[in-house]
């Protein structure tokens, strides 16, 4: 016999307000290597103009200053791909994101490189009026909090290529559905 509905839960329990800790840095355990042809699609989809992108001949051609003649994955597919790894354990419980901040690409990414997140608590606050402009449905005062985030996404060589803060209004464990 299998449990009844009311008891199944869709997102984890341990990622609620409360479970966070200042200073507390979450290393995220997926990784996610990206292809030449995940990078050429997407680089393409957002119409980046952006040669050093697409353009082997260049970088060919000038490999002294075009990263040793390798083409560079766009960074707006690196930001989403270590953003979707540190999901799980940071957003899952999160009704609103309020903003992504001070990004940095610190080291360039090529395709076939892996990445991997890491997110470390920067401040946390229970009384923001910030709150209200995220306007989920029932979220009433004191049903949630602010945590703020360093993401950090990593590649295979343990080099930090991204850096990026991260504000997301965050259910309180009273308050999960």
């Amino acid at each position: 016999m299998s449990a009844p509905m009311d008891h199944h839960r869709f997102t984890r329990d341990d990622n609620l307000f409360e479970d966070f800790t200042v200073g507390e840095t979450i290393v995220h355990p997926r990784g996610r290597t990206i292809s030449d042809g995940e990078h050429m699609m997407w680089t393409n989809f957002v119409l980046n103009t952006a040669q050093l992108h697409f353009n082997q001949k260049m970088c060919d051609d000038a490999p002294e200053t075009n990263f040793g003649g390798r083409r560079v994955v766009y960074g707006g597919i690196v930001f989403a791909f270590v953003a979707g790894l540190a999901s799980e354990e940071t957003e899952e419980n999160a009704v609103c994101v309020l903003g992504y901040d001070e990004g940095r690409h610190l080291n360039p990414v090529f395709a076939g490189d892996t990445l991997f997140a890491e997110s470390t608590v920067l401040e946390k606050s229970e009384d923001d009026p910030r709150m209200a402009r995220c306007r989920a449905p029932g979220l009433a005062k004191g049903k949630a909090g602010i945590v703020k985030f360093l993401l950090r996404g990593l590649n295979q060589r343990g080099e930090v290529v991204l850096e990026i803060t991260r504000e997301l209004v965050i259910l309180k464990k009273a308050n999960r559905p």
